[in-house]
């Protein structure tokens, strides 16, 4: 029986996109019959150095066997982990260390303004180029991430779109009086853009945000003082079947980070045949969402974005048109055609 180990970064007390990519990942390749564990490691960046030590200590992991059983494969899939060697080393990536590459000088990074982070940057840099060139396959999760990585790195590589967790979940129970919007509550997610956006539409549209974070607390304080208690709904973390509800029952989805790598929300809305809302510099997103197709994109402008929340408001006959067009989209993502092509070396 073949033997998976794959390899995942863990913030602690944190769990995204990445996280439930990798438990996902392992519980498909068991379904498949074979034998899979995990390894996980922390990671931290700050001090600077910890990012060498993070590098180091998944260069130093022995990967080839365990008591006697050879391991036939490693998946790697966020920085560091692909530092790991194996001669059978495949990489999933889901993004490199983002601060160092597409944020370096915008405000979600801070190495440009100090000499450690500079430093640490241009090491980042190097440390990529040797790790994933040693890689039998490089593969990423979405185009965003390909084009970073060929613009930054000049490696090739090929977006593997994966569904869902729940991908068979989802469902459409009509198109009500409310938007929806299901984020991380952090500044490149950008809720604060969607609570100005709300400020500005003048149609009444209700928004239900769902998730929670360090922001939570601040981004509350700038609804009411933007007045929009009664029209915005902090739902806070929800379990499963209220976020499927939540989506069946919307009129679409707002979802508008700053150049999100893929994004789940898309594809979750999409298979709630919901039009999704977001921005021109929203990365990932923008590889499904058609304006005027499948939603709508709009500048990164409060205005603009709330013009485009009215627009769909007052226009909901189109939503189902939509909704179905971005369903069209997505619903051929699978994990068999994911794992038929990151197991090919196996």
């Amino acid at each position: 029986m073949k033997r998976i180990v794959i390899c995942g970064v863990q913030t602690l007390f944190v769990k995204g996109g990445a996280e439930v990519l990798v438990e996902t990942l392992g519980q498909q390749l068991e379904s498949r019959g074979l034998t899979v564990d995990t390894v996980n490691l922390p990671y931290k960046d700050i001090p600077r150095w910890e990012i060498l030590k993070g590098f180091m200590a998944w260069r130093a992991m022995n990967l080839l066997e365990m008591h006697g059983n050879k391991i036939d494969m490693v998946v790697d899939t966020k920085f560091p982990s692909y530092a790991v060697k194996h001669p059978n080393k495949v990489v999933w990536l889901v993004h490199q260390y983002r601060q160092a590459y597409e944020l370096y000088g915008t405000p979600y990074s801070d190495m440009h303004t100090r000499i450690d982070g500079r430093l640490f940057s241009r090491f980042v840099r190097t440390m990529d180029k040797t790790s994933l060139k040693t890689a039998q396959k490089v593969f990423t999760i979405s185009g965003n991430v390909s084009a970073r990585l060929l613009k930054y790195n000049n490696i090739q590589s090929e977006p593997l779109y994966h569904p869902p967790r729940l991908r068979e979940c989802f469902r459409n129970d009509g198109y009500g009086d409310y938007l929806l919007a299901v984020s991380r509550m952090e500044p490149i997610k950008r809720v604060d853009l969607v609570l100005k956006a709300m400020s500005h539409s003048i149609s009444g549209c209700r928004c239900v945000i769902v998730g929670d974070g360090l922001q939570l607390a601040e981004l509350k304080a700038l609804a009411s003082k933007l007045g929009l208690d009664g029209r915005v709904t902090f739902a806070g973390r929800v379990n499963d079947q209220e976020l499927i509800d939540l989506y069946a029952g919307c009129m679409g989805v707002v979802y508008a980070p700053y150049d999100e790598d893929y994004g789940y929300v898309t594809i979750e809305a999409f298979l709630s045949k919901k039009p999704v809302i977001t921005t021109d510099d929203s990365g990932g997103i923008l590889e499904f969402v058609k304006h005027g197709l499948t939603g709508y994109v709009s500048a990164p402008d409060p205005k603009a974005l709330g013009a485009c929340i009215d627009e769909l408001y007052c226009g909901k006959n189109a939503c189902s048109a939509m909704g179905e067009a971005g369903y069209e989209l997505v619903k051929d993502i699978s994990w068999n055609t994911a794992l038929d092509q990151l197991l090919a070396t196996l």
